[in-house]
């Protein structure tokens, strides 16, 4: 078997693929910002809505409601992280002396 049998590993490895956009790519810091957190407010109105019509009786199934409300919970907590990193980056550049 030789080494040119082995396919190079690149960026797009099919992952992009699975994971749902809704926009355009953002080009620059603050749009990928907006872009995400856009991202977990529709996660966090989709698992309210699935919620409201739960305790409304209809015909909803429970896994999906609960899918959904692990998924805005895990949406929000990386939205924080990423918050709490910004933050210690902005604190480490202010304590920087020139």
């Amino acid at each position: 078997m030789s080494m040119d049998a082995i396919a190079p590993i690149g960026l797009d490895t099919g992952v992009s693929q699975a994971i749902p956009t809704t926009a355009a790519p953002a080009t620059d810091f603050a749009g990928w910002l907006g872009a995400g957190l856009g991202q977990v407010e529709n996660s966090l109105d989709t698992a309210e809505a699935g919620v409201r019509a739960l305790a409304a009786g209809r015909d909803v199934p429970v896994h999906e409601v609960m899918i959904s409300l692990e998924q805005a919970r895990l949406d929000l907590s990386l939205a924080a992280e990423v918050r709490n990193r910004l933050v210690e980056a902005y604190q480490e550049l202010a304590r920087l002396q020139l």
